[in-house]
């Protein structure tokens, strides 16, 4: 873990593991997280659409506290999960979040923009990445460009950037559609203070140059369709239900036997 960091105590811990699957991806391959529901909150999966690849997803798991995970981490449920998703915990990302529901917005357009920092950042510092005026429209607007408020998290281990170990900040960005969300970032501005003047910059023009003043190293983003993962908080009679309905599915299309 980082040596320095402002955000252990957080309460949005989560983790993020990347995987390949072909479409359409059938979610009973995450079953093996059904018999842990009780320490689970926010749970989703999605394909990252803007990938080269269409078979790149991730999967996204609020978790009660690390405790938590690590005991899932020791369990016969995890290496399923692992096999199942075809990967092993090199895979997997630790995202410290400031809101345990981190993902109750998610949409089929969330992007997920990461800022990457010196490992030596302080921990003043950190709070001011922290405290950064996000991504939010000013007034009422009409139409609103996202469903809730973005959520802010550091990713707990240090990560590589242009072959760099660094610390990497995380903001979701829970737009509605790549349509509202080209629309708030091309008329969104904002009232900035240039010494006396007033200046009226557009929202994400003045978000990066905030990230440059504090330090940032650069910054990258991706984007996924995500879906929430209700199913594994169903009762074993509704998931037996979902299979036999799945099974006799497939025989119907030639893909599966009675």
């Amino acid at each position: 873990m980082c040596a320095q960091k402002a955000f252990s105590e957080w309460p949005g811990f989560s983790t993020w593991t990347r995987f390949k699957a072909s479409d359409p991806l059938d979610d009973i391959i995450f079953e093996p997280l059904c018999s842990w529901s009780g320490h689970i909150n926010t749970p989703a999966y999605g394909r990252i659409t803007d990938s080269d690849s269409p078979q790149d997803y991730v999967l996204a798991v609020g978790w009660n506290s690390p405790t938590a995970y690590e005991e899932f981490k020791s369990s016969p449920q995890y290496q399923q999960l692992m096999d199942n998703l075809g990967v092993d915990i090199t895979h997997t990302q630790d995202i410290i979040f400031t809101n345990k529901m981190f993902g109750r917005g998610f949409t089929p357009n969330t992007e997920i923009f990461t800022a990457y920092w010196p490992a030596s950042l302080s921990l003043e510092t950190q709070q001011e990445v922290k405290k950064s005026k996000m991504l939010v429209h000013t007034g009422i607007p009409n139409p609103r460009c996202y469903s809730k408020a973005p959520v802010f998290g550091w990713i707990d281990e240090l990560q590589t950037w242009n072959e760099e170990k660094v610390l990497a900040s995380v903001w979701c960005h829970h737009w509605k559609s790549k349509e509202l969300e080209d629309k708030f970032k091309s008329t969104e501005k904002r009232i900035v203070y240039v010494g006396s003047d007033l200046v009226y910059p557009l929202a994400v023009d003045d978000f990066e140059r905030h990230l440059k003043d504090l330090g940032a190293l650069g910054w990258e983003s991706v984007h996924v369709d995500f879906v929430p993962l209700n199913m594994i908080y169903d009762d074993d009679i509704t998931r037996s239900h979902r299979r036999e309905k799945r099974r006799l599915e497939d025989v119907t299309s030639g893909m599966g036997t009675l």
